[in-house]
């Protein structure tokens, strides 16, 4: 056999290989991987047989058909490049001895990117090549006098196949692939797997018609003079140019909506989508103040506080109960980072911009940053401040931090449902993690029963202003940051009340509305998460209100539990499925001698990925507590409990609340640290506060997938940070 009819082969092998690889869902991750592998190996051999062509590269001139072709080559072979190597870093079966880990979400992303890229590059490229593909299959055949006819018939089934073809590039959303807006494969289970691939099929059709074409076309160039070495130049320049738009996207973290998708609204327009009765009692009862600071008078009343138990992904801690009110002023906006610095000197926060909201402020400095504005307007201050106890004025005039009641009588503007846009919230709406909207988590391989599809995730803070107010002109009440409010965490009761304020005793402090790394499950109305009140949080900051009536009395809320003592014996308790938090544990205790605890159940997890997601999700919905295979012999002895846990669908994973559960933790220090994709804890430290509401949680570690080469440094610095040696 010849050299070229063997690259012929070779070339429809690739093409014959890449729609299967494409159905992973169907076809199993196992099977995936393997052939997978043997698909590298034939993409080895197919670079093997064009050693020459590698070696004239750089040689001679640069006809335009050339130039289109080299490009189309170079291209393909970045994209099978990293096609290769984010398969390798995710792999669970075939390399799984591999220490290599490139991130399981930023690997996924880059798989699917190269994957549906290289079926289009293949496609085009065997186009391009189809005259030399049909001599191969046509070699053995006689020439028949109806070829005229057959080209014709051949012309006008490749027409219909493209047709097809482009409807089936948007019914599968390839663009959403193509432009890394997904780590996920989206697949409709109502879907035959024939019709999945006549649809992959007909995509390729689709770019093996358009190389066909183009390259009859470029052929018909040749003289235009593009001999000249600039189109040499251009020709490699142009992938060089398309590789690092790719990086720059990726260091972007395709973090940026379409324009104007979350720009400021002026307040104009926001005022204008108020409803005229609510604008009416406001103008009446704010002409009775002489107070100009911008802040919305919320009329009182009577609503359900809490979720009904119908809600989905609510928690156990959102008894549904009526609660009444008074009227209160509520500032429009998060505090901005500018306001925060100008009174108080300094700027904690994680993304630094004047218009975004002030993050990583404690409960403590919430309510220092509350007095300090009193003062400057002139009003007598909430709060005092004595030891570690602080006094709330119920009678004074001055700013302080709206109640947990207050809060969510705001947010939700009148509204029953999830959230004040009702039953479900975009990335255009507010700022959270926008790959995983609301259900979600039901419906990963089949969105046709969501309301709202996976968007933008940011990775970031956005400016107080952005999107549209709620009915009451409040922005942001829901994501971008949590928000301090004055309760102690605790049990709602079903008691009807008036003015409510939390627990009266607690370790906890609350905060409401989630942040830019929340879910939209922990972004609704009703969700409540929790944190001791002396330690900020990258996803936490502060609105403020004052109040419209006075009410008399004083209360009197705790800091949070102040632990001087040593770190005491040391245990590392840890689950991992993938391998990084296993090795993030390993550095710990190379670092601290500590005992090692894998955290294991009996039933273990599947290691194929698809497989787990459905796992994952199925035990987080019905909140499972899996069966353990080991126990930690006389916990007693530690006095500090390292616990280390991949971020699953922004929480702990079930078995370690299972853990958790299964020990009294009561005088104990708890310090997570886990691995993420990108959004950190999410929620998790607010479940593992309250699951173990009696014990100090020390300041976490939050560890990009691996962690990379920082590693060491990083664990280093964060026990320095928490006092173990």
């Amino acid at each position: 056999m010849k050299t070229a009819e063997l690259k012929r082969m070779v070339d429809v092998c690739l093409l014959v290989m890449l729609p299967v690889l494409m159905a992973e869902i169907l076809t199993g991750q196992e099977f995936h991987e393997w052939l997978g592998t043997a698909m590298a190996v034939v993409l080895l051999l197919h670079h093997l047989l064009n050693i020459n062509w590698l070696k004239n590269i750089g040689k001679g001139n640069y006809t335009p058909l050339r130039s289109l072709g080299t490009v189309m080559n170079l291209l393909l072979f970045a994209d099978m490049s990293v096609l290769i190597i984010s398969g390798i870093m995710m792999s669970g079966f075939v390399f799984e001895w591999l220490p290599v880990s490139g991130g399981m979400i930023l690997s996924r992303r880059l798989h699917l990117f190269a994957s549906h890229w290289g079926l289009i590059l293949m496609s085009l490229h065997t186009g391009m090549h189809w005259g030399m593909v049909v001599r191969l299959g046509t070699k053995f055949r006689k020439k028949s006098e109806s070829e005229d006819g057959l080209t014709w018939l051949a012309r006008g089934l490749a027409a219909a196949i493209s047709i097809f073809g482009i409807y089936a590039f948007i019914q599968q959303d390839m663009p959403d692939y193509l432009f890394l807006k997904t780590a996920f494969v989206f697949w409709d289970e109502t879907k035959p797997a024939a019709i999945f691939f006549l649809e992959t099929l007909s995509i390729m059709g689709l770019f093996i018609t358009a190389g066909y074409y183009g390259q009859k076309q470029m052929k018909g160039l040749k003289g235009i003079g593009m001999k000249h070495k600039t189109a040499k130049y251009l020709t490699f320049i142009i992938p060089i140019l398309v590789c690092i738009g790719v990086i720059f996207w990726l260091m972007r973290g395709n973090r940026m909506s379409p324009a104007g998708s979350w720009e400021a609204m002026p307040p104009v327009e926001a005022e204008e989508n108020l409803s005229q009765s609510v604008n009416q009692k406001q103008e009446e009862k704010e002409s009775q103040t002489e107070i100009n600071d911008g802040f919305v008078l919320v009329s009182g009343g009577t609503f359900l506080m809490g979720s009904p138990e119908s809600e989905a992904w609510r928690g156990d801690d959102e008894q549904q109960h009526t609660v009444t009110v008074s009227d209160f002023y509520m500032s429009t906006y998060e505090v901005a980072q500018e306001d925060y610095e100008a009174l108080t000197g300094n700027n904690p926060s994680s993304f630094e911009g004047s218009e975004l909201p002030v993050d990583s402020i404690s409960w403590v400095d919430a309510i220092t940053y509350c007095n300090l504005m009193s003062e400057q307007a002139g009003l007598n201050p909430a709060y005092q401040i004595d030891g570690n106890e602080i006094f709330w004025n119920r009678s004074a005039d001055g700013y302080r931090l709206p109640t947990e009641a207050e809060w969510e009588y705001a947010c939700r503007a009148g509204t029953t449902t999830p959230f004040h846009t009702e039953d479900s919230i975009s990335s255009e709406e507010c700022n959270y993690w926008g790959n995983y909207p609301y259900m979600i988590k039901d419906n990963y391989f089949n969105q046709s029963n969501l309301e709202t599809r996976p968007g933008t995730s940011r990775y970031e803070t956005v400016p107080v202003d952005s999107f549209e107010p709620n009915s009451y002109g409040l922005y942001n009440m829901h994501g971008n940051v949590g928000e301090w409010v004055w309760d102690l965490y605790g049990a709602y009761g079903s008691s009807q009340q008036t003015n409510p304020a939390g627990a009266d005793t607690g370790n906890l402090h609350i905060s409401r509305g989630g942040g830019w790394n929340d879910f939209a499950k922990n972004v609704r109305s009703a969700y409540r998460a929790t944190a001791q009140g002396g330690r900020g949080a990258y996803n936490v900051g502060v609105r403020l209100v004052r109040g419209a009536v006075p009410e008399g009395g004083v209360l009197v809320s705790g800091r949070s539990m102040q632990k001087e003592t040593n770190a005491g014996r040391v245990l590392i308790a840890y689950f991992s499925w993938g391998g990084n938090t296993r090795g993030i544990a390993k550095e710990i205790a190379v670092q601290t001698g500590a005992d090692l605890f894998e955290i294991t159940c009996v039933e273990s997890y599947s290691r194929d990925y698809n497989t787990v997601l459905e796992e994952a999700q199925r035990d987080q919905n019905a909140q499972a507590r899996p069966k353990l295979a080991d126990q930690v012999e006389n916990m007693e002895q530690y006095d500090t409990i390292l616990l280390g846990y991949p971020n699953w669908w922004a929480s702990i994973p079930m078995p370690v609340a299972s853990f958790l559960e299964e020990y009294d933790f009561k005088g104990k220090t708890i310090i997570p640290f886990c691995s993420h994709g990108g959004g950190r804890f999410g929620q998790s430290l607010t479940v593992i506060a309250k699951l173990t509401s009696d014990a100090m949680i020390g300041e976490g570690l939050a560890v990009s997938y691996s962690g990379g080469s920082s590693l060491s440094s990083d664990v280093s610095t964060w026990l320095e940070d928490n006092k173990v040696k």
